[in-house]
């Protein structure tokens, strides 16, 4: 919308008296609004009618209460006027206020150092584009930001917008790519200085030569993210010792399973570590790796349908973590005809990892009484989340957790059950909700108790799945009790 002439006179009376005033009291410029008003019945021109009215509504402006705020609040409250998913929007939104608030706002970098997703145009919008991204991306000067790089892939018809990403590349706090980088790419971020980048996500494509040598000048990189979809890695040069969470995926893992494990052997000083592998080593014997600081580990086994790996040691048969703290291993990928991860393995493994309270197993094949001896080894537990294990949730399993004459059942901690049944049985409903019973006890009955219950109490059950009516209804029994049970009914279709 057009500005009319009397909203035009109001912004320039406003420089004028901004300039003019800036020492006076709000008793001055009240007195001043006073005789601006008394004045205007006397003049005869429209013209200078306008013109006072205008110097009015000026001096009104001046004195608003948050002309009164210091900018370094009016810049906090600005802060907490921008919001993740909409910062763009709200961070123009604010600065299109007035200029008194766009002046503030150009000259606040925390505002424009949120998390920016860099999506490149069609050809035709590209120094557009590239335009947009220089006046943002110069705005959060000298603050790191961060960085998404999302839709298409850069190309040299989106030249401009990508230089001018790759301009600040000294700035960025993290790098993600949503898309398999092209190799020039990963060569130009080779030769850039990335001082301040803490977090970086990377897939390597296919077709990148393995001889190929890539030298990353990361000095404070924690966090890495590695996708390759080759049998073999080009060589990279990192500075693996100070990497504190790594998560890699290969695509190719059930082929060269080893590919993981020997990444982890540079990395002594993870605290959080994601890997996609397949499940079997090759044959030869391999020193087992510590990693004592490690606290959250995660394993993904995936195969090809038809693929059996060869003889050999489990990837985590290798492995110590005495700190570790979480676990979780889904074995959904896996084909029909993978070897099963069972036995004495799992047992073996938390002997190395005592200190393990939670616990997560997605699509596992363990057997019933493979569980329960799992459970004996991890006494400090606290939570257990149970994925489509459709062979060790029974009737048994539920018994072993159930307190009853004193006596200490499995994990007397656990407090956070899920359980993500595919179909229950029937007959479940109602062992369950009698143990789910057996270690709850509402306030009253704990502070009058002499003797505290050798137990943890409650205070998560999830229980999801293809729920029968009959089965959802048992359930709540223990609902009725107080016990903090949630109920997620999926339908057959």
């Amino acid at each position: 919308m057009a500005d009319t002439p009397f909203t035009v006179r109001v912004r320039a009376a406003v420089i004028e008296q901004t300039e003019r005033k800036r020492s006076s009291s709000k008793t001055d410029i009240e007195r001043l609004i006073e005789e601006s008003e008394s004045k205007i019945a006397s003049l005869e021109s429209l013209e200078l009618r306008d013109h006072e009215r205008a110097r009015i509504a000026a001096l009104r402006y001046l004195m608003s209460p948050i002309r009164t705020l210091p900018v370094e609040l009016l810049a906090e409250i600005f802060g907490l006027a921008i919001h993740g998913d909409t910062h763009i929007e709200d961070a123009f939104r604010v600065s299109q206020v007035c200029s008194d608030w766009r002046r503030v706002a150009h000259s606040t970098p925390e505002l424009w150092n949120r998390n920016f997703r860099v999506n490149l145009p069609s050809v035709d919008s590209d120094e557009f584009y590239a335009d947009g991204l220089k006046d943002w991306l110069a705005r959060s000067a000298p603050l790191p930001v961060p960085i998404t790089w999302c839709g298409r892939a850069p190309t040299i018809f989106t030249w401009r917008s990508s230089e001018e990403v790759l301009r600040v590349a000294p700035r960025w706090r993290s790098l993600d790519f949503e898309f398999t980088s092209p190799p020039w790419l990963i060569s130009r971020l080779a030769d850039c200085q990335l001082e301040s980048l803490e977090a970086l996500a990377l897939t390597i494509p296919s077709n990148t030569d393995p001889s190929t040598v890539l030298a990353f000048t990361v000095p404070r990189l924690r966090k890495l993210s590695l996708r390759i979809w080759s049998d073999a890695l080009p060589i990279l040069s990192l500075p693996w010792t100070q990497l504190t969470d790594f998560t890699f995926t290969c695509h190719r893992a059930w082929s060269q399973p080893d590919i993981a494990f020997d990444l982890l052997v540079h990395c002594p000083n993870l605290v959080r570590a994601s890997v996609f592998t397949g499940l079997v080593l090759p044959g030869a014997s391999r020193d087992a790796l510590s990693l004592s600081r490690l606290r959250r580990l995660s394993v993904y086994y995936f195969g090809p349908a038809g693929h059996v790996a060869g003889h050999g040691a489990s990837f985590l048969d290798n492995i110590s973590a005495p700190v570790l703290e979480e676990l979780c291993l889904d074995f959904g990928n896996l084909s029909a005809g993978s070897p099963r991860w069972a036995g004495a393995h799992f047992p073996a493994f938390q002997l190395r990892t005592p200190n393990t309270t939670g616990l997560e197993l997605r699509y596992s094949t363990l057997t019933s009484d493979e569980l329960r001896t799992a459970l004996y080894h991890t006494p400090c537990l606290e939570r257990l989340a149970l994925r489509h294990c459709t062979h060790c949730v029974d009737d048994i399993l539920i018994d072993a957790l159930h307190y009853k004459d004193g006596l200490t059942p499995l994990v007397p901690h656990l407090h956070r059950l899920v359980l993500e049944l595919r179909l229950p049985e029937s007959g479940l409903a109602d062992i369950l909700a009698s143990m789910l019973a057996s270690r709850w006890w509402i306030d009253t009955e704990l502070a009058s108790n002499p003797d505290p219950p050798a137990v943890a109490r409650w205070t998560l059950v999830r229980l999801e799945g293809f729920l029968e009516p009959h089965f959802a209804n048992i359930m709540q029994g223990p609902q009725r009790k107080g016990i903090p049970l949630e109920l997620m009914t999926r339908r057959r279709a």
